[in-house]
């Protein structure tokens, strides 16, 4: 199989897809970056705080994201634990209209200045692009560089970055799929409705899965609360539509 990016084509067997995209990218001045699924409400929920599925918590939360290096993720991480939440930029990012460019205005943002540059990043860009295969969430590139934004040139990018985030979604879609992380929901559930979906009655699935019928229900009756589903068939049909199955 053969991996498309950057009218280059490279055998995805002899090089891994992360590395592949770091080196796209690196063509445009960007030394790393992290891609993950944003939910196009995450923006509200974030606003909204526990009275959303998807709360402030979990939206701070690293879960379903794809570093391009060890050190990536060690910032991404340092970022989220200590200074996203008192960061304007995390929330502001988390709209799905635009690209993003984290702006330092004050001694609060310089924390985040501060951590960015200790790590060699002087440029962060938030870049949203359209899933092709859902209208519920999309992919997200936070695109890190040594540039001043001023010397970054962007003519181009959108394009290698809807290439790169085909590759990333055809090897890590579960991954990034923003309703499968944060644990919404753990794994016996999402598998008994998945059984659910192929038609199986709960006596059924409860043999599937070795546990019991009221197990098996209790399952399905936090997943209807969580999602606000009305019945079994409302909540199948919302699991399919926000790809949680």
């Amino acid at each position: 199989m053969k991996v498309v990016l950057d009218d280059r084509v490279m055998d995805d067997l002899a090089i891994d897809p992360i590395t592949c995209v770091k080196q796209v990218v690196g063509k445009y001045g960007f030394s790393g970056f992290w891609f993950q699924g944003v939910a196009n409400s995450a923006y509200e929920d974030y606003n909204r705080g526990q009275n959303s599925l998807l709360t402030r918590k979990m939206l701070l939360s690293p879960d379903g994201v794809i570093t391009s290096s060890l050190s990536v993720r060690h910032l991404h991480e340092q970022y989220l634990s200590r200074i996203a939440a008192s960061d304007h930029n995390f929330a502001e990012a988390l709209k799905v209209d635009a690209p993003y460019f984290y702006t330092w205005n004050d001694i609060e943002q310089n924390k985040a200045k501060k951590l960015f540059v200790r790590y060699g990043v002087n440029s962060v860009i938030s870049w949203p692009l359209k899933h092709f295969a859902s209208n519920m969430w999309r992919g997200r590139f936070t695109l890190l560089s040594k540039l001043c934004c001023e010397e970054l040139d962007l003519v181009g990018v959108e394009a290698v970055l809807k290439q790169a985030q085909m590759t990333l979604l055809e090897h890590y879609h579960h991954e990034v799929t923003p309703f499968r992380q944060h644990k919404l929901f753990n794994k016996t559930a999402i598998r008994a409705l998945e059984l659910a979906a192929l038609g199986l009655l709960n006596e059924e699935i409860s043999n599937e899965l070795d546990i019991t019928i009221r197990g098996v229900e209790y399952h399905f009756e936090s997943m209807r609360n969580k999602l606000a589903a009305t019945n079994r068939a409302h909540l199948v049909y919302k699991a399919h539509q926000l790809e949680i199955i």
